[in-house]
């Protein structure tokens, strides 16, 4: 008798477990914004695409350099790498910056490396997963609804449906961005959609904050810091956005742009740990992380391990940082 009370017992508690479990909230998905625009046969990457070329969309000077080298992006070995090293981290799935159904050029080899990237993730059947954040290929700021059409049909017949188990999922349906419209955009209900960029443009998910005490410097006419000064933003559907560092000066320092803005350029004065610090403090609210960057070497966001030209750390400094607050989220 008093066995078969206590096997009762157990069971009851077992079961009130189990039910306390079900209650807890699921941890919030982390995830990065990922560029593919790196790349081509060179020594060591310089002088191509992405790197310290002048080309568009990836052009621009970069001080820093990968832990392994300048890579090329559409590389199966490229891609194990990184995604191991995400994964390691917590990150669970990335947003890719993707310049349109193209077969040529950069914005071309930039639709082959994501074509790629899913064909990888499919013959890995790996359980990283991935989105499609729709750049400013098409001139976003005046987006017809017969290019918004293009554009979702492309992405669902290349993307969604041929690896539909490796595209990200919101709210139940495949993740689809859009960068800096400057007007509402024609909806696909096929689609979670949302529009994603700075102020002062009416998007869903804002890109990037940073509050005003890591205001480093700024100067000319395409920046304005005020824009972009506060806290993280947390959207209505619960996103939220963060950055470990913004320094695009080098792209001005070397004739690549006529502007530049900086938040904590050298790492000292912490802005990457307030964020963290804010969504750890909001988590309640927080269903959903983005990180800007896993690998911009342009405006120096990158958390991907790199040799740091200004930041006296090791290379993996901000990737460890990452993998801590995860843990904590």
């Amino acid at each position: 008798m008093i066995v078969a009370v206590a096997l009762m017992v157990i069971v009851v508690v077992s079961a009130l477990a189990i039910l306390e479990l079900t209650r807890q909230p699921t941890a919030a998905p982390v995830g990065v914004v990922w560029y593919l625009w790196y790349g081509g046969p060179s020594s060591a990457g310089l002088g191509t695409a992405g790197w310290n070329s002048s080309s568009y969309p990836g052009g621009g000077s970069v001080v820093d350099r990968p832990a392994i080298g300048h890579y090329a992006s559409d590389s199966n070995q490229t891609f194990a790498w990184q995604i191991g090293q995400m994964q390691e981290a917590g990150i669970s799935f990335a947003v890719v910056s993707w310049w349109g159904p193209y077969t040529t050029g950069e914005s071309g080899a930039i639709n082959n490396a994501t074509r790629g990237l899913f064909r990888y993730l499919k013959a890995a059947d790996s359980s990283f997963k991935v989105a499609i954040l729709v750049d400013a290929y098409n001139q976003t700021h005046d987006l017809s609804n017969s290019s918004l059409e293009a554009d979702y049909s492309y992405v669902y017949s290349s993307f969604v449906k041929p690896f539909g188990p490796w595209y990200f999922e919101w709210h139940g349906k495949p993740l689809l961005l859009f960068f800096n419209p400057v007007q509402p955009i024609y909806l696909d209900a096929s689609y979670s959609v949302r529009t994603v960029g700075n102020r002062p443009n009416p998007v869903n998910w804002t890109f990037w904050d940073a509050p005003t005490q890591y205001f480093s410097s700024q100067n000319g006419t395409q920046v304005n810091a005020t824009n972009d000064e506060g806290p993280p933003v947390i959207a209505q559907d619960g996103e939220v956005t963060i950055v470990p560092r913004i320094d695009s000066y080098y792209q001005a320092k070397f004739g690549y742009s006529d502007s530049y803005l900086r938040f904590d350029p050298t790492l000292v004065t912490g802005l990457y740990q307030e964020q963290w610090n804010f969504v750890i403090a909001n988590k309640a609210d927080v269903k959903l992380v983005l990180i800007y960057s896993w690998n911009e070497y342009h405006e120096r966001t990158e958390i991907e391990p790199h040799h740091d030209a200004t930041a006296q750390v090791n290379d993996t400094y901000l990737l460890e940082m990452t993998a801590h607050y995860i843990t904590k989220l």
